[in-house]
């Protein structure tokens, strides 16, 4: 069993800007189990995007791991170190990623499977298996930061590419990208650079955002949201939208609907229950991106080796690039955790920064 200082980071289910550091109760492994001590963990918008949806119909993901009567544990993704098991096909000293609670360490019930091992909680049960199965995971190496601010959102990305160049083949000939200084949207207009995909790409972002935008060079124009009506675009083209925020995506709409052959919706950037797309947009409707489901498909197609081979390799090559752009913000404890948190829940993380901190 750990030796280290145990502790877990509670949010207020009702304001995010809240939350209490806890020492949690931790029992004794019972047969099957395995305890997992967080080693490293990314912290982006997609971890306020499980709280501030966390009560939702179809994805309630304050139930993944339920806390005390007012608060919530977060989810996050994260290296995990096997510390102690009873598990006779998971090993103390293996190293793994997946999704755990802000916590310094977390008791899994594992089920072995050919790339790591799955979590058979009852509790989580409801989740897609891209959520409770855990990766091998190598050692750290120079890229170790990058790959876990990365790994829960690239697959994104790349899947995102993949659906990009479908619509190229259907006619496609530039696409709209909202919110395009997140790290999802700029991993996958780089992997369609990579492909060479020859679209076209607009981005769409803020105002305080727009000059980091334009430096990163992978975008062919760059505008900011208050401008959107006097955008030119090439038709037909494709919106990737990443804000999830019914105003943009209205104003978005009303300017570049004649010419979208496609519109898709992956990510909540602008994470406003309040302002969320609501029906009656014009054709073409757009499509939500679910990347678990996406990923599942192309697994299917092509086989499992051999995809992980093509996205491992993607991943590799967008992460060192990602290191001429992006710092590394480390932080360390539930202190520096909750800090961070609050900063993205106000919307204060600058995009040429990532925060990656361990217990």
């Amino acid at each position: 069993m750990s030796t280290r200082e145990a502790w877990e980071l509670l949010v207020r289910r009702d304001d995010l800007t809240e939350s209490e550091t806890r020492v949690p109760v931790l029992g004794e492994l019972r047969p099957g189990e395995v305890r997992l001590a967080l080693e490293k963990f990314g912290l982006t918008a997609n971890n306020v995007t499980y709280a501030k949806f966390g009560d939702g119909v179809n994805a309630p993901f304050w139930n993944a791991f339920p806390g005390p009567a007012g608060f919530g544990r977060v989810p996050l993704w994260s290296f995990v170190r096997v510390t102690e098991s009873r598990n006779a096909d998971i090993p103390v000293g293996a190293r793994f990623f997946g999704y755990v609670p802000m916590t310094s360490e977390h008791i899994v019930h594992a089920e072995a499977t050919p790339r790591g091992f799955r979590d058979t909680a009852p509790q989580r049960a409801f989740l897609h298996p891209w959520y409770v199965t855990f990766q091998r995971a190598d050692e750290p190496d120079g890229l170790d930061d990058y790959r876990a601010l990365m790994r829960p959102v690239f697959p994104a990305s790349f899947n995102l590419a993949g659906l990009v160049e479908q619509q190229i083949a259907l006619g496609a000939k530039s696409m709209v990208v909202t919110s395009a200084s997140c790290k999802t949207a700029i991993g996958m207009v780089d992997e369609l650079r990579e492909r060479g995909a020859g679209i076209a790409a607009l981005a769409v972002t803020s105002a305080r955002n727009k000059a980091f935008v334009e430096r990163l060079g992978v975008y062919d124009e760059v505008l900011t949201y208050d401008a959107i009506g006097s955008a030119p675009v090439t038709a037909p083209a494709v919106l990737v939208d990443f804000t999830g925020a019914a105003s943009i995506l209205g104003a978005v709409y009303e300017h570049f609907a004649p010419s979208l052959l496609s519109g898709v919706l992956i990510g909540l950037t602008h994470p406003d229950p309040a302002d969320q797309a609501p029906p009656g947009l014009p054709d073409p409707q757009p499509a939500f991106f679910f990347t678990p489901a996406v990923e599942d498909q192309a697994i299917a197609a092509e086989g499992e080796d051999a995809y992980f081979a093509r996205y491992l390799a993607a991943e590799t090559r967008f992460l060192r690039r990602m290191a001429s752009w992006l710092t590394i913000r480390p932080g360390q404890g539930p202190a520096d955790l909750a800090e961070a948190f609050l900063r993205q829940v106000i919307g204060k993380q600058p995009p040429n920064e990532g925060r990656v901190l361990t217990p």
